[in-house]
């Protein structure tokens, strides 16, 4: 009986934090030094991110991607406008959809992606 009795005087002791003169000053020195830190860390890791925009963008300029993405709307282009040439009565003289309409509504549906992403992250 006597060790459960030092056992659950031992429990209340250990559960019970010393409280020391200085806790507050020491936990606003703490909260000073990771607030300070997360602001360099945001400069860097958005800094860090420009930079490698950048460089990724030049890359895709330099290596024709740009060329082959309108080659490839013009392609999809074609195809969309003869197919729907091919469904809609002779009276209303076929439709006409350029390449850059195509890649705007391809460009919306990747944002509305995202945002649909970016709202489960959230809310999870």
């Amino acid at each position: 009986m006597a060790e459960l009795d030092f056992e659950m005087a031992i429990d209340r002791m250990f559960a019970e934090a010393p409280a020391f003169p200085d806790a507050d000053l020491f936990a606003l020195r703490v909260d000073e030094r990771l607030d300070r830190g997360w602001t360099i860390r945001r400069m860097l890791i958005g800094g860090l991110g420009l930079l490698g925009g950048l460089i990724g963008g030049a890359q895709l300029l330099g290596s024709g991607f740009v060329g082959q993405v309108d080659a490839l709307s013009k392609q999809s282009s074609h195809l969309l406008n003869h197919t729907v040439a091919e469904l809609l009565p002779p009276a209303t003289g076929g439709l006409s959809v350029s390449g850059e309409a195509i890649l705007m509504s391809g460009v919306m549906a990747l944002v509305a992606v995202a945002f649909a992403v970016t709202r489960l992250v959230r809310e999870i």
